[in-house]
């Protein structure tokens, strides 16, 4: 038995909320084990802001504009109206190939498991401890590609960018969808950065898009872990996808790289555990959103390491091609991933001393632990 998530407990809406509002008065009421924890990350410096350590003003300043103009997106009218009649007879097959016109890389339907759908509100303090009741039984899940290059730069500010880009994208291309829905008669909603009922990666699964990695993320195919995931739920029925294989379990099992990457130390190093009724490997938020606020940036380091995250190129997609079809070849695909590219995420500092001749274990990224 899966239990739901309540998604006050989670990592961002426990950061929401601030001394003196009654939010924060309730839920540390319920939960006062963590208010001294929480506390002290709130002390930290805020992401996009002075204080980070790799606070970049014009890096920042682009990243914070695509996250306040998410709330401000606007569909295309004409577009909308062009799709409607294609999407009422043609459903989900008419929805997944909207959202891949409009940029996604990949796009399945699902049925909405209740476990995947969080039990109350928890985010914003004018919904703070509403119960979610979602009247939707399908989903249509897509993903947009974060950029390989951009990524390389993690833990720095230019991966903030490139996540608040892509969470943009994932918003217009999720209220594109609800709006078609609606037109087409059905009732529609979009679930996007900050503003989520359900929980995207086990929805992803679902719609087989992936599988989850040690690092808790979607791993997909030929994009590993460098995805961002949109959602819209509805009540027009959709066909069920069918969850796939990718070899991924069997080569997080043997790889650990992200484990011995995380410079805060939040992944799991050891074996899946049962974490609410799922095998899975658990992860230490605290450590992890700590670190974030130390460097100022959402890190990126997990995503950019994960070898399922190199780029689309004939090799690669050979390796991918031969693990979901030969998973018992991990062992080797991990071998010859640390011989080709380290075993060890290098920051671009570190790159760059290196190439000095510098020692890179004195230059490791220091994090910001909270015990």
């Amino acid at each position: 038995m899966i239990d739901r998530v309540d998604e006050r407990d989670t990592m961002f809406a426990r950061a929401e909320r601030r001394p003196g509002t009654p939010a924060y008065g309730d839920y540390y009421a319920r939960r006062p084990d963590l208010k001294a924890i929480d506390d002290r990350l709130r002390a930290l410096p805020e992401l996009c802001r002075p204080g980070g350590r790799h606070f970049e003003p014009s890096t920042c300043d682009e990243a914070d504009a695509y996250f306040r103009a998410i709330d401000d997106i606007r569909v295309d009218d004409q577009l909308v109206s062009r799709w409607a009649p294609a999407v009422a007879t043609g459903g989900g097959a008419a929805l997944e190939a909207l959202a891949r016109s409009l940029g996604a890389v990949a796009a399945g339907s699902a049925p909405v498991d209740p476990a995947f759908v969080y039990t109350h509100k928890g985010r914003h303090d004018e919904e703070y401890g509403l119960e979610v009741r979602l009247p939707h039984g399908w989903a249509v899940v897509f993903l947009v590609e974060m950029d390989f290059d951009a990524m390389q730069a993690a833990p720095s500010a230019p991966v903030l960018r490139e996540s608040a880009k892509q969470y943009y994208r994932a918003a217009v291309i999720g209220k594109t969808l609800e709006a078609v829905l609606a037109e087409a008669g059905a009732s529609a909603r979009c679930h996007y950065d900050a503003h989520y009922d359900v929980m995207l990666v086990p929805l992803a699964v679902a719609a087989g898009l992936g599988e989850p990695g040690r690092h808790n993320l979607l791993i997909a195919d030929r994009f590993g872990t460098r995805v961002r995931i949109g959602a819209v739920t509805t009540d027009f029925a959709l066909s069920r996808g069918t969850p796939v294989s990718l070899g991924a379990s069997r080569f997080c099992e043997i790889c650990r790289k992200c484990a011995e990457s995380c410079p805060s130390r939040a992944l799991s190093l050891g074996p899946r555990v049962d974490v609410r009724g799922v095998w899975k490997w658990p992860t230490d938020v605290e450590r992890c959103y700590g670190y974030w606020r130390g460097v100022g940036t959402d890190c990126g380091i997990c995503m950019a390491v994960c070898p399922y995250s190199h780029r689309a190129s004939w090799f690669h997609n050979g390796v991918r091609w031969m693990l979901k079809r030969a998973p018992w070849l991990a062992r080797v695909a991990v071998w010859g991933d640390d011989l080709v590219y380290g075993r060890r995420w290098r920051t671009n500092m570190e790159r760059t001393r290196n190439e000095h001749g510098t020692d890179t274990k004195r230059l490791r990224d220091r994090s910001v632990i909270v015990s």
